[in-house]
């Protein structure tokens, strides 16, 4: 309704129609092991369209729920484009933490040959706050590294242990621990 100066008034109708604008949500970050796929959980509302970004090691950068196998760390984007053009695409992250796999050998010969000599486990380092420990048959703890920066020699108190058969347990400190055994030989 307008009113003049004079006191008159007209009125007429408009029709207003509101545009929801598009709604992002990529989901919680993940967490996934080198070579073992996740599934991103994105969600949407108020979508004309939607896709992710990168789409390196993605099955389908088109669907919501694609499977991601990335060989290390990597940040994916959900973009969600609108129904009505007026409107600005929304957008949200997920980080993917990848860790290393760590590959553990049962056997290594600390013998001075300059080979094999330590038992060396595979990206291990890649975990700083990792716990290591070896124990004897009897239960004693023989050996034990926090983050693994070096690796165990097959002694203990610089004292080399007889050859055998010794069992680990090594907790990643990510909710992955490792449990079983290791053959000193000399």
């Amino acid at each position: 309704t307008a009113y003049s100066s004079a006191g008159c008034s007209g009125t007429a109708n408009v029709k207003v129609t509101v545009t929801e604008p598009p709604v992002a949500d990529a989901g919680a970050d993940r967490k996934t092991v080198q070579g073992n796929p996740v599934t991103l959980n994105g969600e949407v509302q108020n979508a004309g369209g939607y896709f992710w970004t990168p789409t390196d090691y993605l099955s389908d950068a088109t669907t919501l729920n694609p499977a991601a196998t990335p060989p290390a760390d990597i940040t994916y984007t959900l973009h969600v484009l609108p129904k009505a053009g007026c409107v600005v695409e929304a957008t949200d992250n997920v980080f993917i933490r990848v860790y290393k796999k760590v590959s553990i050998p049962n056997t290594f010969t600390p013998n001075g040959d300059g080979t094999n000599d330590t038992w060396n486990i595979e990206a291990l380092d890649t975990y700083p706050e990792s716990f290591t420990q070896v124990f004897n048959r009897y239960g004693k703890l023989v050996f034990e590294s926090r983050g693994y920066g070096r690796a165990w020699d097959g002694k203990m108190n610089g004292q080399a242990l007889p050859s055998g058969t010794y069992y680990y347990k090594i907790d990643l400190k990510n909710g992955t621990v490792f449990s079983g055994w290791v053959f000193r030989l000399r």
